[in-house]
């Protein structure tokens, strides 16, 4: 089980981390895309690429406030 934190600034600073997951993982998934092209093009790699980026913050709060 990962550790809690108990800080209020500590988790501040934490949750001010995840500002830019979800912008740069729709980013890189819309680059990505568009790089690869093929038959999904970039909308598939936008839709991968924040749906990735909202996967992380999920698992990021649940590290933040210390749940499985």
């Amino acid at each position: 089980m990962p550790k809690r934190v108990d800080n209020a600034w500590t988790k501040a600073g934490a949750y001010m981390g995840l500002i830019f997951v979800i912008p740069v993982a729709g980013f890189l998934g819309y680059w990505l895309g568009g790089y690869f092209g093929g038959r999904n093009g970039q909308a598939f790699g936008a839709i991968l690429g924040v749906a990735l980026g909202f996967f992380e913050t999920y698992r990021q709060v649940m590290r933040i406030e210390g749940q499985k």
